[in-house]
């Protein structure tokens, strides 16, 4: 039902209970004033000579299943097979940050996302090219300067509350990030509409988004960048939890 107010509720053991949604967003401002710092504008330097004037794709996780890494570096893997123009022409930048390494399942995880890029790198990389940078040493300042650089946002988890991540791209990256969104983000209930959405599954729709994403006119892709970081900023940390005290209260 609804309440007076128009917002939702359920009726549980005999109480009516009032249900509240607070979607969390990222406070814009202090992020871009941490990416101005030194130690982001290093380690950006050097992820722009790497990428040597390449279009930059870019993803940064935990190494954690439900993140979906393999499956988005098959998707890029297929990217090169079924679109060669981009051989030479792109750079997959990806910050997989180790997680809960005491748990066999997630040291083999890591394993699997080492292989699939060794395999990438056998199959397509030149004595000019790598395709792909991953980097496995938690390192913000560089979360900071990879997100600030992205032209490709790949953001595919199996299952995720929110994703902030998506969120902080939109905001930090420079050229204006497109944004390869799962569905099964919650950040996806905000920002579908101008991110290109994918089933995490869906190894060639995936492929086919990156294609797209690549291809889209710059102009577009500022564009929808700002609208995304418009709705990422909406509720930042602050705001997020006075609102829901402020709920509490009434």
């Amino acid at each position: 039902g609804r309440d007076g107010a128009g917002g939702p509720w359920l009726r549980y053991r005999g109480r009516a209970v009032r249900i509240g949604v607070h979607p969390l967003g990222v406070d814009g401002d202090w992020l871009l004033r941490r990416a101005s710092r030194q130690d982001v504008a290093a380690r950006a330097a050097e992820m722009r000579e790497i990428a040597a004037g390449r279009r930059v794709i870019v993803r940064v996780d935990r190494t954690e299943l439900s993140k979906n890494i393999v499956r988005g570096l098959d998707a890029y893997r297929e990217l090169l097979r079924d679109y060669p123009q981009w051989q030479g022409r792109v750079v997959h930048i990806v910050c997989a940050y180790p997680s809960r390494h005491d748990l066999p399942e997630y040291r083999e995880y890591t394993a699997a996302v080492q292989r699939i890029v060794a395999e990438i790198e056998d199959e397509f990389a030149t004595a000019t090219w790598l395709p792909v940078r991953l980097e496995v040493n938690d390192d913000y300042p560089r979360s900071l300067a990879a997100l600030s650089l992205a032209e490709v946002l790949v953001v595919n988890p199996i299952r995720d509350g929110m994703n902030l991540v998506a969120k902080e791209g939109a905001v930090l990256s420079r050229p204006g990030a497109a944004l390869v969104l799962s569905r099964e983000a919650g950040a996806c209930v905000e920002m579908a509409d101008d991110a290109l959405v994918v089933n995490p599954f869906d190894v060639s729709a995936t492929a086919r988004a990156l294609h797209t994403a690549l291809l889209m006119a710059a102009d577009e892709r500022r564009d929808r960048c700002a609208r995304l970081a418009a709705v990422a900023g909406r509720l930042p940390p602050r705001k997020w939890f006075r609102d829901q005290l402020d709920a509490l209260l009434e």
